[in-house]
């Protein structure tokens, strides 16, 4: 009886060894440490939110795509799992599908992103519930490969469709950054046909990109990612015949907005409504705690990033205390500059405050702004650029760090300088340049340095014990009230500069 069971045992530690095996074999980010959408994200708008507005029509709108060339390919691109993306993504690289056989270095970096990407979403969905379009207006979903009793005992919120294709998008725009556009705009596509088919609401649409950012950016921790996407290009490369050397990051420019994202909405659009009506509903905030927060924060500087980011990260980000971190906002801020300025011209929409000839929250702010566009929002690259790497780089504050962005490109709504549309734009807009970003040798070197630093100061924090009396000191007594700093200096004062102090094995931090 004993033998049996010990063998009984063996089999089941054997059968838990191959689970965890595949399990690290078909995912970047395991369940428990995916990022947490119903956090960082708010919650779906009900029919009775004036944000319900923009889904309504964005549903009138998908019934007049559906008898077209986009509705065909909505209806034809419904299929779940993994070979939903092996045509697309093919389509985007300029061959026919992607597979196992043939490609197994881009079928493995495929099939990881797709269930990192899809496995956030699931969870989100298991923890809440909403209708779908279809059922909640009492019709059919619209699409060849949709199963209708499925859907039904699915949340729609948030778009695991588009969130499995954002992520997979994400992942091969930084494998082959030279056609990073293309593959990004198939990536939008696919989580758009979900609105056309009638099985998501535009807000679940939403949901979903942010979601697959969100999981790309912990998967970004998982040192495979780096790895599978390597091997990838090299047989990409191989595969269309290129030369050992060749390089698909360099001279590849910061992805262009206007080749991935819809035009922006305009007054003679349908969905110019949805915008004034969310420009409304956000006007009352401005006499709230919540609206002095966004007003404060309206400056555009690595110094306000410092301040978000170190809060959600509860320390404090400063060139003296953490310059690595500091290094590397300071390049976002660079690089998510260059991204949306090039696109400001190009595709030029006036500011709400402009376009209602009424004041703003953030009156200094308005004579210089007045003729830039509202279309990107600079702040909300920024601002969500920023909180997307700074999860890779403290991934135990993800989720606050990813509400404290999220929340700051909705302050551009609550102030009156951007439209609600234009910052959901944007938002995609920045996940696309985090990937270009992460594409670059020195970008990831500082990436790892920013990690690094993060670890250190957070060990110190927690393991650094009080250092001992220095020469002439009055003894034990003394030294238990005393402060330090993390190189274990004794202070013979109270702290007055930004920092963070060890005071009797407690940190201190004084902003």
């Amino acid at each position: 009886m004993k033998k049996i069971l010990m063998m009984a045992a063996a089999a089941m530690m054997a059968a838990a060894n191959l689970t965890a095996q595949t399990a690290a074999d078909t995912v970047y980010v395991f369940e428990a440490d995916q990022p947490d959408v119903l956090y960082f994200l708010p919650a779906p708008p009900d029919s009775t939110s004036l944000d319900f507005v923009d889904d309504m029509l964005q549903w009138e709108w998908s019934k007049t795509q559906r008898l077209t060339p986009r509705g065909e390919k909505a209806s034809r691109e419904s299929m779940w799992q993994a070979e939903a993306m092996r045509k697309v993504m093919g389509e985007a690289l300029g061959i026919d599908s992607i597979t196992d056989e043939a490609m197994p270095a881009m079928s493995r970096l495929l099939v990881k992103a797709y269930n990192t990407g899809n496995a956030n979403a699931g969870l989100a969905k298991g923890q809440g519930w909403r209708t779908r379009p279809f059922l909640m207006m009492n019709e059919h979903c619209w699409a060849q490969y949709d199963d209708e009793p499925f859907l039904a005992k699915n949340s729609s919120y948030p778009s695991g469709h588009t969130a499995f294709a954002w992520a997979t998008a994400l992942a091969f725009a930084e494998m082959w950054p030279a056609l990073q556009d293309t593959i990004l705009r198939r990536g939008f596509e696919f989580g758009e046909n979900r609105v056309i088919t009638g099985a998501h609401w535009q807000s679940d649409v939403y949901a979903g990109y942010h979601s697959a950012a969100a999981a790309i950016a912990r998967a970004h921790t998982n040192p495979e990612l780096h790895n599978d996407i390597m091997a990838a290009r090299a047989e990409y490369a191989k595969l269309k015949g290129l030369p050992e050397d060749y390089d698909p990051v360099e001279g590849t420019d910061v992805p262009h907005g206007e080749m991935i994202l819809n035009n922006p909405v305009d007054t003679a659009s349908y969905r110019y409504i949805s915008d004034v009506t969310r420009y409304w509903a956000a006007k009352p905030i401005r006499y709230t705690p919540r609206g002095k927060q966004a007003a404060h924060e309206a400056e555009y500087s690595v110094e306000m990033m410092y301040e978000v980011f170190g809060e959600a990260m509860q320390m404090t980000l400063s060139p003296q205390m953490t310059p690595a971190i500091c290094n590397l906002i300071d390049l976002i801020l660079d690089k998510a500059s260059e991204t949306a300025d090039r696109l400001k011209p190009l595709r030029f929409r006036k500011r709400p405050f402009v376009q209602l000839n009424e004041p703003s929250f953030v009156a200094g702010d308005e004579e210089k702004e007045r003729g830039k566009s509202s279309f990107p929002s600079g702040h909300t690259n920024l601002g969500w650029t920023t909180a997307l790497m700074m999860a890779e780089v403290a991934p135990d504050c993800q989720d606050e760090i990813l509400r404290r962005g999220y929340q700051y490109g909705y302050n551009r709504l609550i102030v009156g300088y951007h439209w609600a549309t234009d910052i959901e734009a944007t938002r995609m807009l920045s996940s696309a340049l985090v990937a270009r970003l992460h594409a670059a040798p020195e970008v990831q070197q500082l990436i790892a340095l920013a990690c690094e630093e993060y670890k250190q100061v957070t060990s110190g924090i927690d393991q650094m014990p009080v250092a001992a009396p220095s020469a002439g000191t009055t003894g034990a007594a003394d030294s238990s009230t005393a402060t330090y700093d993390l190189q274990g200096r004794r202070l013979e004062k109270a702290p007055s500069v930004p920092g963070i102090y060890i005071t009797n094995g407690q940190k201190t931090v004084v902003k």
